[in-house]
């Protein structure tokens, strides 16, 4: 400092007599640095002679020894360390900071660090939340809000404090005593709901303390109002209570707002130290990860994600409107009423569509109505860290999992049938009034995607099996039996046993099960085979471009198709269009996983993410539960065995044979016990369901 004092010194006294001559600088600057300074320049310099010197390297000297250059880590450590005092105003902050950037070499970089220091250091809650909450955010700007803000609260302070106006000092010591009743419980009149102290709450020393009960900012633990409320609650609540904290959203229905004219606030900000709480939700068919909000009244869908799933949703006009905790309005797209699955619950709830980027928010209209599986959503949270590497490989692929149907590159599939063959013509059939509209939506659906398309005239046509799906949704399938499957060559491609799948499992300690979408119709049909597969519904003719179930070449020529493109790959079993990759190490799962994803990716092939399971320790599949520890039957399906009916017929002793066949690897001497029974299927046997057969069974 001293060196910069005199150099400054120097400079203006030169300005001023208008000293040019480097040698009069030097001898100008020997003579008034006075007797201390010029025996060290002396002493440095010896054996040469100050006078021998320019001003530029007696200056030099002198900094270097007694200024040296201070290290660029420490500099950036206290300023990055530097938080601002209670007693000290927002600029006197600002040009603390700036003090400190002196060494820190910012360059151009220097706005960007002193925002982000004034945002983290400001030691306010209230102005540090109207930071977080602007958008794009610059230095200027910052700086701008926190002095207004805090010029506010002093003007306002000023007038609480204020004598002059005795009417009004009556009304606001009337509004704050009003509010301190209504907010600290039985204290007396006067009463800080802070502390319990005889002040203002505005003026209150806690107002920025943490109270140790509820770990909230404003109050200490003797008034916390939270504190005999945690008292009551279950074990599960108090835990559910204490993950969600308030963090990162904040949407609330505005009280005074008319029916008809729907206001809600809308509060976001980041807070990296407590994780999102997210849960998959299938919302008309497409899977929705949903941010849980349980400061939301409403729940909401992003731009974004609207327009990746824009042909599910139909949106309608609404008057609602959201707003953020500032005031400023988030524009609302629309609202849409959608079919909601979760698990085993299901509902039509309403959903708004903003236009704003950001995470989708399940809010408390959803809670009230969703059952979710707390204990699953929390363990998922609670394994992000182990999961990373699986996010990094699903995340490289995930062009496979967009929800769209996929095509095989490079192959279509033909299906032959002998030209000698007489075309068969059925008329469509009639359909319970309950399954036309969902039909006719299922063909406007397939119309769009293009896998069918309507035709006026065909040779061929088959009529349709409408089948009802788990989710209510409807699956159309041709009855080829009666029309081509009857004259067509079958494909005899071997489908695999399920003996033989099983037999490669063998050390396998997690398993991943992929679920194709729409699986047969990724598959593209040639132009010749197209007529055979023609469908007669109550909207006419329809013809399938992509190849359709119900045509018994279908798993032969999917079979082979899979099981080219996963070819050379261990831990891989395939059946038609149930895939199982396993490993003996996390490992190899990962690297056969990503290897099998690349190569769907390649080739164009879809996946249904939200049926497929990743790195589960059990898997259902083909029927049978898989573990480390080796195959076992299906609860359910033994329930089912178990409680299945006498049969009546030898139909439905043929059906009830074939499940217990399923499971024969289980039960011992069963051919011995299902003697008795297989005598009932030979020729010219009179059916009779005697005790002991009944007993056998």
């Amino acid at each position: 400092m001293i060196y910069l004092t005199t150099k400054i010194y120097n400079i203006n006294y030169f300005n001023a007599n208008e000293i040019d001559e480097e040698d009069q600088k030097r001898d100008i600057f020997l003579s008034v640095c006075g007797k201390n300074t010029y025996k060290l320049i002396r002493d440095l310099l010896a054996p040469a002679k100050p006078g021998t010197k320019s001003l530029a390297d007696l200056t030099k000297l002198v900094k270097d020894h007694r200024d040296p250059v201070p290290s660029e880590i420490i500099q950036r450590f206290k300023f990055n360390s530097r938080t601002r005092h209670s007693d000290e105003s927002v600029r006197t902050f600002i040009a603390a900071l700036r003090s400190l950037t002196e060494h820190c070499n910012y360059g151009d970089t220097l706005n960007a660090m002193l925002r982000d220091r004034l945002v983290v250091g400001i030691k306010s809650d209230r102005i540090q939340r109207r930071l977080l909450a602007e958008p794009n955010l610059t230095f200027e700007k910052a700086l701008e809000i926190a002095t207004a803000m805090e010029t506010a609260e002093k003007n306002a302070q000023d007038i609480q404090a204020s004598g002059t106006n005795g009417t009004f000092q009556k009304q606001i010591n009337k509004v704050s005593k009003s509010y301190t009743r209504n907010n600290s419980g039985n204290s007396k009149q006067g009463d800080c709901y802070r502390c319990g102290g005889n002040h203002l709450a505005a003026e209150c020393r806690f107002k920025d303390a943490k109270c140790h009960s509820c770990k909230k900012k404003g109050h200490i633990a003797k008034k916390c109002r939270n504190k005999s409320a945690n008292g009551n609650l279950s074990e599960n609540h108090r835990e559910f209570k204490s993950r969600f904290k308030p963090r990162a959203h904040f949407m609330e229905q505005d009280e005074s707002s008319e029916s008809e004219n729907e206001v809600y606030s809308v509060f976001h900000f980041g807070n990296k130290s407590n994780e999102a709480y997210k849960v998959q939700i299938n919302v008309n068919e497409c899977e929705i990860a949903m941010e849980i909000d349980t400061g939301a009244s409403v729940s909401i869908m992003s731009e974004d994600t609207y327009k990746e799933y824009k042909s599910k949703f139909r949106i309608e006009p609404t008057s609602a409107k959201l707003r953020t905790y500032m005031g400023e309005q988030i524009p609302v797209i629309g609202r849409a009423i959608v079919n909601v699955y979760y698990k085993k619950e299901s509902a039509k709830l309403p959903l708004l569509i903003v236009k704003r980027k950001g995470p989708n928010l399940l809010g408390r209209d959803w809670l009230n109505k969703l059952q979710l599986d707390w204990k699953d959503i929390f363990s998922v949270v609670g394994s992000d860290n182990q999961s990373s590497d699986l996010n990094v490989i699903l995340e490289a692929n995930k062009e496979v999992f967009k929800d769209e149907l996929g095509t095989v590159k490079g192959m279509k599939a033909k299906i032959y049938v002998d030209e000698s063959a007489v075309p068969k013509y059925f008329k469509a059939r009639p359909l319970p009034y309950a399954l036309k509209d969902k039909v006719e939506m299922e063909l406007e659906r397939l119309e769009k995607e293009g896998q069918i398309q309507q035709v006026e005239f065909s040779d061929w046509a088959a009529p349709i099996v409408p089948v009802v799906k788990e989710n209510g949704s409807i699956r159309i399938c041709g009855d080829y039996k009666v029309t081509v499957n009857a004259v067509s060559k079958l494909d005899n491609y071997p489908i695999p046993k399920t003996e033989d799948l099983y037999a490669t499992l063998g050390g396998g300690q997690e398993y991943t099960k992929l679920d194709l979408n729409q699986a047969y119709q990724q598959i593209e049909l040639d132009e010749d085979s197209k007529r055979y597969v023609t469908i007669n519904t109550h909207k006419g003719l329809f013809r399938y471009n992509r190849l359709p179930y119900g045509v018994a070449s279908s798993p032969g020529i999917f079979q082979r198709t899979l099981e080219n493109v996963v070819q050379g790959i261990a831990n891989v079993l395939v059946r038609v269009d149930d895939i199982l990759i396993t490993g003996k190490t996390r490992e190899e799962h990962l690297n056969t996983l990503s290897e099998v994803l690349s190569r769907f990716k390649r080739i164009g092939i879809r996946l249904k993410k939200q049926k497929c399971v990743f790195m589960a320790e059990e898997v259902v599949y083909l029927g049978f539960k898989i573990n480390k520890h080796g195959i076992y039957p299906v609860e359910s399906k033994v329930e089912a065995i178990d409680k299945a009916p006498s049969p009546t017929n030898v139909t439905e002793l043929k059906a009830y044979l074939g499940m217990l066949n399923y499971y024969n690897r289980f039960l011992a001497n069963l051919s011995h016990l299902l003697k008795p029974l297989h005598v009932l299927l030979q020729k010219d046997t009179k059916w009779s369901w005697e005790k002991n057969r009944k007993k056998r069974s």
